[in-house]
């Protein structure tokens, strides 16, 4: 049975692949690719877009009229087509073999529970490179560690280290189509900071490491 599932899984990824192998020219305004950027992006539903460049080929994916902008109902229709690759016995829910699937052959990336790297520097004072850190002085408070990020956070845009599992309102095991439409909701909001209805990419939040 796990072996269907992997098998039905692996040729819905191809496909998906192939259907989306020429995409626009050019990224998005604010989506190019900067010096250092990340191998693998996750996509707030969890899609992986491996090589340099992958939010940027998320973004003029979601964006289905490629007018720059990404609305709720764009962002949610990207999701559900997510979903729709992980469930792949199709019977409207993704249970606990389809998640390990997922984990095993989709992402791999999210099983490794380092935390994103602070910059080189972050959190020393003055001086160079590799001096001990100066203590604080009194009444200056101290700086605040960065966040450690975990599994899929450390490649996307939100602090949420598995977006299957996330999606899981309930902890039944498996994940509905009606809590991944709302986990969809739930993400977009965080997303849309200035909270005008729509995600640019200068909108967007900044991605650990990138």
């Amino acid at each position: 049975m796990q072996r269907l599932v992997l098998l039905t899984l692996a040729a819905l990824w191809t496909s998906a692949a192939v259907a989306s192998a020429a995409p626009p020219p050019g990224p998005p305004p604010g989506c190019e690719p900067q010096g250092g950027d990340l191998e693998i992006f996750i996509s707030p539903s969890g899609e992986p877009f491996r090589g340099v460049g992958g939010l940027a080929a998320w973004f003029r994916g979601a964006d289905a009229d490629a007018d720059g902008l990404v609305t709720l109902a764009e962002f949610e229709a990207d999701a559900v087509r997510m979903f729709g690759l992980l469930d792949t016995d199709q019977n409207g829910s993704i249970d606990g073999f389809e998640t390990q699937a997922y984990e095993r052959e989709v992402v791999p990336e999210i099983r490794s529970l380092g935390g994103a790297r602070p910059p080189p520097g972050a959190g020393r004072g003055p001086g160079a490179e590799g001096e001990r850190p100066r203590r604080p002085m009194l009444g200056m408070g101290r700086a605040s560690p960065p966040v450690r990020r975990e599994g899929a956070a450390r490649f996307g845009l939100l602090n949420e280290p598995h977006p299957v599992r996330g999606a899981d309102a309930d902890l039944s095991g498996r994940v509905s189509l009606e809590e991944w439409r709302k986990a969809a909701a739930r993400r977009f909001g965080l997303l849309d900071q200035d909270g005008d209805g729509v995600l640019t990419p200068d909108s967007l939040p900044p991605r650990p490491g990138a």
